[in-house]
């Protein structure tokens, strides 16, 4: 039972670090697309959720 235990706790930690590495190159990649062009960026998150 022990190891099933710990192997639970591996994968679970294992399953937070690799969201947390989705989450930042998310973040990343809009980071740059908003440098790249931020006039466009925002004409597109206005379009995107209907702001006017």
């Amino acid at each position: 039972m022990k190891m099933v235990k710990s192997f639970a706790q591996k994968f679970y930690r294992g399953l937070l670090f690799i969201v947390l590495l989705a989450v930042l190159m998310l973040c990343t990649i809009l980071l740059i697309t908003f440098l790249a062009d931020p006039s466009r960026m925002i004409e597109t998150i206005k379009a995107t959720f209907g702001i006017t």
